[in-house]
Order: C-alpha cells, then structure tokens, then sequence
C-alpha cells in the first residue's frame, strides 16, 4: 500500500510540475500595447497589442487580453497609439556594391602621375605589414601627366611582394602581378566575370580591369575582410534605420558569403539576409563547375542567413558582356538539373520573351511551378507576359524604377508605353505574387516608404503621375513590401506578417501609414526596428 501511495504521489508532482513548466512557457518577455497593429495577416486585421516570447510573436489581440498574459518578469512596452508594421523587405538590394563604393584605402585623391602614385602606396602599404594593399579616391587618368594609369610593371615594381589593387572609383582597376596570382588570373584566363581579360603582346595580362561587377568579384578576394566587415556592419545598421529587416541581395562573391556566414555565427547580423550565388552573365558554360561541387540549393541556411537563387543572370542591356539567348538556355537548364532556381535580370519585354520561351523548354522538361523561379525587374511587361508568368507561377522581383526615371523611360520606350511602366496593378491581377524593392547599391540609404508612395499614388520624385490605373492600394503595397517577399524567400509562413509563431520582426512608426496623407507617406520613419525581438534600432528622441 505505501508503494502505490508514494507512486501516486510522484505521478501528481510529475503532473504538476508539467503544468508548472507549460503555464511558465507562455510568459511573454515583453509585450506592446495601445497601438494599431498592422497585422498583414490574411484578413488584414487591425489589433491593439501583441505579446514577444524569444524571437517570436506570442499572441494578438485587444489590450486587456494581451496584457492578461504578462508575468513578474514581462516587459510593458505602451505604444501610445502608434502604428505597428511587419518588418519591410527589399526584394533586391546590393549592400556589398554600397560597401565597396565607400571602402577607403591608401588615398590617391589629386595625384598628377604615376610617380606620385607609386610614393603614396609605398608610403601607406608601410603602415599596413603583411596585409593586401588597395587605394581608393578621387583621381582620374585624365588628370595624370602621361594620360594613364599604372602598367601591371610599374605596379610590380611599386609593391613587387604583396598583392596591390588601385581603383579608379569602381570602373577601373589596376592590379600588379601578385594580385592577379592571388585571384587565379593568368594566361590561360579567358574572361573575368564574362569580360574579356586584356592580355598584353606577350598573352599576359595587362591587370586592367574595366566591369564593374568583375572589379567588385575581384576585390572581394583581394581587400582585408576587416575593412569590409566594419562597413558592411554599419550598412546593416543604417537599414535597420530605413525600417528593413529582411533583405534579398543577388550576387554576393563568395568572400562576402563567409564574412556573412561568420557574422551569423557571432550572432551579429541585425539584417535576415538571402544570398544570390555571384556568377557572370557569361558564364554559362561554367555553371556545371560552379553547381556541382555545392551539394545545396536555393533555402539551405535558417531564417538569418540562407541561398536564394544564381545571382542577377541578365539576359539584356549591354550584350558584348551578357549571354546569348542559347546561352542563356544552356545556363537555365544547368541550374535547374541541380535544383538552382534563376533570377535573370530582364528590364525589356522583348529580353522578357526569351526568358519566359527558356523558362518554358525548362518548365517541360520538370515542371518548375512549384520552385517559384524569378524575374527581376520587368519594368516594361506586356498583359501576353503577364498571362505567361501566371501560368508558369512566376514570382516577379518588382522595383520603383519610374520613381527617378521617369524622363529616361520615356525618351527611350515613349510615353505611352514609360506611363506603363512597372505596371503592379495589372500584375496583382494576373494574381502574380509581386514584391517590392530598391535595387539600391550606393548613395544615400534607401527608404523603403518611397516604393509603397510610388505604387500608391504613381507620382514620381519630380511630381510627374504616371498612369493611373496601375495605382493599388495601401494595404497592398504593404503586402508587397512584407509577406510577398517572405514568399519569394519561402519564408512567408515563418515571417512578413505580425502572428502568433511567427519571427516578431516588426517596426513601430512615425505616422500610421493606412491613414496618413499620400504625401506623407514618404516622410514616414521607424521609431524602433526589431529583428526577432531584439531591438536592432531606436530613433533618437523617438520614444522607444
């Protein structure tokens, strides 16, 4: 009799500390009251107030039951008022391009000759033992005495043991011979990022450089990874500042993958970060090489940092160095024998076209509707287009091109058809899953707020209306700028809307966007930015 009743008893303390432990689990660690919360779930509801527990919303719902959840421990965060949003997305961004265009090396700015070069370089590499060398600022050929930059032997003999990279803003490199060792550039390298490399008489090469994407590549390989991590940190940041918590960044080099994958692991991303494979429009035929060794696809990584897709494969715009639309093909049917899903960067409808002929021999050979392929771009899109990348389940990567560029559209496709441009209502409804982003890789940092007042009201930064009818409405553009773009990503059931279960990314805000004029709609700003709970950025005086 006492065996069972001290088993008994064991079975109700077992019992009771079970509850114990599921009544502690739901103990929010913060929650956020008195607000509007923008839930862009799919009935759009609007709710006062939501609980945080780790990384993840808890609950949603009115502020009494909310609040009725906290604990001794929970935090109250009073929002007095404001508005709430999911976290926004960028679609299509390149920090690295922006990291590059602001990396400062050995200053050459107001050199007047290759003498005067070769004396700041030596100057500067002696203050930097053992490491690469590169020189940055503001100088051009045209202003040296003989009309041109250094020769690769001019560069050997300024720094003959270390590898040296001089840039002339991002159109131009110079590299000496330990440079092109150290990147694998040699006499039998054909082209570089599909730029054909010079070579001199003897078929050496010159270690000039002239695509911009190919001087970028290179110098991911070459440029101390410590002075590209801090600016990269500190681009993160300034998009948190913008409101971003996701981004999408096609074409990153391999060396930037690492940096990114470090960071990870230090837990000091503030940005979740899809990563497209950096590969040259040219390079086709080399896609087996680069593909097969990978043994991963598009998704691999977590919800912080994962593959996206092969990089911005254009397939218009200059063709001495993008692919042939065989090419193109050949490219597109590697990728997908090794389960790669291309984004080719298409701004004519006319490049449209062979991208949606290839994407239909691929669709045949092993339907692809699942595996939502992407187009970047497609500013200029015919309602035939339209019908095709419906069929197909084609995901469209969508930017705000008009917004600056207007007056070049229509000078080059004519009003009518630049009026067009972008045309988000027609797509939506096509029922496309559009998304929203900047395609920004320098300058001032973006404001995602530009895109949503571009597609609401059509008006342009010089205050020109475009075509009207391609305006959709607020809660759709926020819908493109959040759970759009967490489906591009296949993540839209872990983020890009405020529910239960899913990563509390989310901004509170200035102004309310669903009520605020259309004018205003730019003027906009996050007062706080949080990135699975964690405040990532708080605006000075904003109140939180």
């Amino acid at each position: 009799m006492r065996v069972t009743v001290v088993c008994t008893f064991c079975l109700f303390a077992a019992i009771g500390g079970l509850f114990a432990q599921q009544q502690t689990a739901i103990v929010p660690d913060e929650i956020f009251f008195n607000g509007k919360i923008i839930t862009v779930d799919s009935a759009f509801k609007i709710q006062q107030a939501f609980a945080v527990r780790g990384d993840t919303f808890l609950a949603i719902g009115s502020n009494a039951a909310i609040r009725a959840l906290a604990g001794p421990q929970t935090k109250l965060t009073d929002l007095r008022g404001h508005a709430v949003i999911p976290g926004l997305m960028d679609n299509h961004i390149h920090p690295w391009r922006a990291v590059f265009g602001n990396l400062k090396g050995i200053d050459l700015t107001g050199v007047h000759s290759v003498q005067e070069i070769g004396d700041r370089i030596r100057q500067g590499a002696a203050t930097k033992p053992g490491r690469n060398i590169y020189a940055t600022g503001l100088w051009s050929e045209a202003d040296l005495d003989d009309k041109r930059g250094p020769t690769r032997a001019e560069l050997d003999q300024i720094m003959p043991d270390r590898p040296l990279m001089v840039l002339q803003a991002r159109q131009k490199a110079y590299l000496n011979g330990a440079a092109l060792k150290a990147t694998g550039i040699g006499r039998n390298t054909k082209a570089v990022y599909g730029e054909p490399l010079p070579k001199d008489a003897n078929g050496e090469p010159t270690g000039v450089l002239t695509n911009a994407w190919a001087i970028m590549t290179v110098g991911a390989q070459l440029i101390p990874i410590e002075d590209i991590r801090e600016l990269s940190l500190q681009t993160q940041q300034d998009l948190n500042a913008q409101g971003f918590t996701s981004i999408r960044e096609p074409m990153v080099p391999n060396p930037i993958m690492r940096m990114y994958s470090n960071l990870r692991r230090e837990g000091k991303l503030t940005l979740r970060i899809a990563m497209g494979l950096d590969v040259g429009a040219q390079q086709a035929d080399e896609l087996d090489d680069i593909l097969s060794p990978l043994g991963v696809g598009p998704s691999f990584g977590d919800h912080w940092l994962r593959l996206d897709s092969v990089g911005e494969y254009a397939i218009d715009g200059n063709t001495s160095t993008n692919p042939t639309p065989e090419m193109f093909r050949r490219g597109v049917m590697t990728m997908h024998r090794y389960g790669w899903r291309p984004a080719p960067h298409t701004t004519s409808d006319k490049a449209l076209d062979i991208v949606l002929d290839t994407y239909d021999a691929a669709d045949r050979v092993k339907p692809i509707g699942k595996e939502r392929w992407v187009v970047e771009h497609i500013p200029m899109v015919r309602t035939d287009q339209l019908d095709r990348l419906a069929k197909l389940g084609i995901v469209v990567s969508a930017q705000f091109q008009p917004y600056r560029g207007s007056e070049n559209m229509i000078k080059t496709y004519g009003r009518e058809r630049a009026e067009r441009a972008v045309p988000m209502r027609e797509m939506l409804d096509h029922h496309l899953i559009v998304n929203a982003g900047s395609d920004w890789g320098g300058g001032p940092v973006t404001n995602p707020f530009i895109p949503i007042y571009f597609y609401v009201t059509r008006k342009t930064e010089n205050g020109t209306v475009l075509d009207t009818a391609q305006k959709i409405s607020r809660e759709q553009a926020l819908r493109v700028s959040t759970i759009n773009t967490a489906y591009l990503t296949f993540e839209e059931d872990v983020k890009g809307s405020i529910e239960p279960g899913k990563l509390a990314d989310f901004l509170i805000l200035s102004q309310d966007i669903l009520t605020v004029p259309d004018e205003q709609i730019r003027s906009i700003q996050p007062l706080a930015t949080y990135v699975g709970g964690r405040k990532m950025f708080s605006r000075k005086d904003g109140g939180f």
